[in-house]
């Protein structure tokens, strides 16, 4: 197998064309560590959680590890982030990135499925930086893992296609074949991935001592240096997969003798399910830039946020000459309610339906007219009104069971200072919000 070699970060120049505008607001991939579009945004945040994350984690001794649960709201900007702890720990840690969602079921995911790929990135990380773990230990485990489900019907017509392309000589080298093979078919839904889950079930100490192994040897060869695995977008996942997967089954996650970020849902820390998310882990959670008080006008603002998230679209747009009105990128800022992932979204929308060369007063207002109508469907499909108003009146979440809905679905957001809520502005533009006395 080719080792995979990380992209490096983009060379971006600020955009000065509408296409590239809309290229370099790509709101969906995370920011490599160097890339010239971040900007640090935990003054705004009003803490610096990323960086009490990296020294919780190079403050550990030796032989001993942390297990960390960062959640935030969907879009707050937490991938970005965790590329940072990544950069802030190069220095004591090798880090393994999993993008949970692409590397496995973006449906379901079991103890099974984190194990199994967690073990093929850390030795495909260890082969890509030029220090591959010993043969005669992967030969052991590919050996255990063969005779573990040898006896399915899937192993069984994997052997004969690989003995009739190879004249009866059946060489499995690990991770090149039957391993990955089988990470590739647990992803997708199939009788064969029950069955192979079935017996893995049935060895769950045994995967989890083979995935440690790994991790010790790799220790060894990196020296002072430890592995950080990272899994993130695990709040993508419909809670209660995430609180089996992490809270019922925390003893084998955190028997891993490695570091660890996860990124539960939000909801898992507000209303834990089995059992307390913070006994089971470090927990940190990053909160949205705040733009005002919660005692000032939607379209206000107070602080540093406003200035920080201009600086953040000046890194991606030359805002001189693409946003030259100063009204328009205060309507847009004050708009996205401090979310990263909402700025980008509208200033790209404002761009699609430019009519000029420039994003004008017109075009930012159907960009904000579009995501208005579609915040009013689904707070009408789903009954989210009273939610949302109690929210904004008392700047806190409640019993209300729909809270955790709208949090989820980036209709209200968390702020610093004594950790208040608000719903998300444009909410408080449509006239359902206020309904007549």
């Amino acid at each position: 197998m080719t080792a995979i070699i990380p992209p490096s970060p983009p060379q971006i120049t600020p955009a000065r064309t509408l296409r590239e505008l809309i290229h370099n607001c790509d709101k969906d991939a995370p920011l490599l560590s160097g890339d010239p579009r971040f900007e640090d945004l935990s003054p705004g945040r009003g803490d610096r959680v990323t960086e009490m994350i990296a020294r919780d984690i190079e403050g550990q001794r030796p032989r001993e590890f942390v297990h960390i649960a960062f959640v935030s709201h969907r879009g707050a900007g937490k991938s970005t982030e965790i590329r940072r702890i990544e950069s802030l720990t190069a220095g004591h840690c090798q880090a393994v990135y999993l993008e949970a969602t692409v590397e496995m079921d973006p449906m379901r995911i079991e103890a099974e499925d984190l194990l199994l790929n967690m073990a093929l990135a850390v030795e495909r990380e260890m082969r890509r930086i030029g220090k591959p773990l010993p043969k005669d230990l992967l030969d052991r485990v590919e050996k255990w893992f063969a005779d573990a489900v040898k006896t399915t019907n899937w192993a069984t017509n994997y052997n004969a296609e690989i003995a009739a392309g190879a004249e009866g000589k059946i060489e499995i080298p690990f991770l090149g074949s039957l391993f990955a093979q089988t990470r590739a078919l647990l992803k997708h839904e199939s009788d064969y991935r029950a069955e192979v889950k079935q017996v893995l079930k049935k060895y769950p100490g045994t995967l989890l001592q083979s995935v440690n192994e790994l991790l010790d040897a790799a220790h060894r060869l990196l020296g002072d240096r430890r592995i950080l695995i990272i899994v993130d977008n695990l709040d993508r996942y419909d809670p209660s997969i995430i609180d089996n997967l992490l809270v019922v089954g925390a003893d084998r996650i955190r028997a891993m003798r490695c570091h660890l970020i996860l990124t539960p849902p939000i909801s898992l820390l507000l209303q834990p399910r089995s059992a307390q998310l913070e006994e089971c882990y470090d927990c940190y959670d990053l909160f949205t830039v705040r733009l005002r008080r919660p005692d000032q006008r939607y379209d206000e603002f107070d602080g540093p946020g406003r200035d920080l998230l201009e600086k953040t679209l000046a890194k991606r747009i030359d805002l001189g000459v693409m946003i030259p009105d100063n009204e328009i990128r205060d309507r847009l800022i004050a708009a996205s309610g401090g979310g990263i992932r909402e700025l980008l979204e509208l200033v790209q929308s404002s761009a699609r339906y430019a009519s000029g060369e420039v994003i004008g007063e017109a075009d930012a207002e159907r960009a904000i007219s579009r995501r208005k109508q579609r915040l009013r469907d689904q707070i009408n499909i789903n009954g989210w009104w009273p939610t949302l108003r109690d929210i904004a009146e008392t700047k806190q979440v409640s019993h209300d069971k729909h809270c955790l809905d709208v949090l989820f679905h980036r209709l209200a957001f968390k702020y610093n200072g004594d950790g208040w809520y608000d719903v998300h502005p444009l909410i408080a533009e449509l006239p359902e919000f206020r309904p007549p006395a």
